[in-house]
């Protein structure tokens, strides 16, 4: 069954999703081998129905790939999955709960469903588990036509603080809101990606390129405490405070209007000059929150 929300970029997104486990997993895997700190923990806030269809062509969604690569490298986890659609996840149940071999068994007890928004039965099942700051683990929203679930991603830091965080997201979305607003009522006090971005509470942070084939600049941001997470240069993944990541997240803010006239603003205007600002002392940690900057084990 093929969904309207599935574009031309949905199938290459889903393949930087998997290069993304590819690179956390196994990683986590030998942290937990050597420290502890309890099963790996997978949640999908906006699951979708597991398998994806556009054109005839049918391909795994996040659920579906989250399980094979848990699976695959052996780690002991918990996959926790929020689809407030009944028919959707009726649809993920079925593909989710079926064996695929001795080793990988999922079952409501191990990838439990909750037929709920996220914005409500997420921070609930956190109060229910309660803080458990030793556990690693990925929390990944994937929001169609909304933005950064900032408020949810910030709860999780709080409650899984070695967890990482991952939103895939559309720029052009923020900007349009900011354009429609300004039409509306001449200013606009709507956020701008970074806004959004900086918003988290990890000292890290990457960002991929975003996307040009429909208009709509999707995205990746990945958060986390890990001072030594791997760039993906190859697939467009920087460290936001790299300059790279500094150029994407400020070509996700502003319009092509915006860019244009930012590149293009004379030094010399009604006889004054425009003096270049005094350079920023280098920061040792990206600008991504009022979090403490000690080192801690990812």
């Amino acid at each position: 069954m093929a969904d309207e929300w599935i574009s031309p970029e949905t199938e290459a997104k889903e393949r930087d999703y998997r290069g993304i486990l590819e690179i956390l997993v196994p990683a986590s895997k030998g942290i937990i081998k050597r420290h502890g700190g309890g099963p790996y923990l997978y949640v999908d806030l906006y699951a979708g129905p597991g398998w994806l269809e556009f054109n005839g062509h049918q391909f795994p969604g996040s659920p579906l790939i989250a399980q094979d690569i848990l699976t695959r490298y052996g780690v002991e986890h918990e996959a926790v999955h929020f689809e407030r659609d009944p028919e959707v996840a009726a649809r993920l149940a079925e593909a989710l709960w079926v064996p695929t071999s001795l080793l990988d068994t999922p079952d409501p007890d191990s990838a439990p469903i909750h037929v709920e928004a996220c914005q409500e039965g997420f921070p609930r099942w956190l109060a229910e588990i309660g803080p458990q700051p030793r556990r690693h683990g990925l929390v990944y929203a994937d929001p169609i036509k909304d933005e950064i679930p900032v408020e949810l991603l910030n709860r999780a830091a709080k409650y899984l603080p070695r967890a990482e965080l991952l939103s895939y997201v559309s720029a052009t979305q923020y900007k349009r809101r900011r354009r429609g607003d300004f039409r509306r009522n001449g200013h606009t006090d709507k956020p701008i990606l970074s806004d959004h971005v900086n918003a988290v509470n990890k000292r890290y942070g990457l960002i991929r390129q975003p996307e040009r084939r429909t208009g709509w600049q999707w995205t990746f941001v990945l958060w986390t405490n890990w001072g030594d997470m791997p760039t993906w240069e190859s697939r467009g993944f920087y460290r936001l405070d790299s300059g790279a990541g500094r150029r994407i997240l400020g070509e996700c803010d502003l319009t092509s209007s915006e860019q244009h006239r930012k590149a293009n603003t004379p030094l010399w205007e009604e006889g004054t000059v425009a003096l270049p600002a005094a350079p920023a002392r280098r920061q040792a940690l990206p600008r991504l929150s009022g979090v403490p900057a000690t080192p801690a084990v990812p």
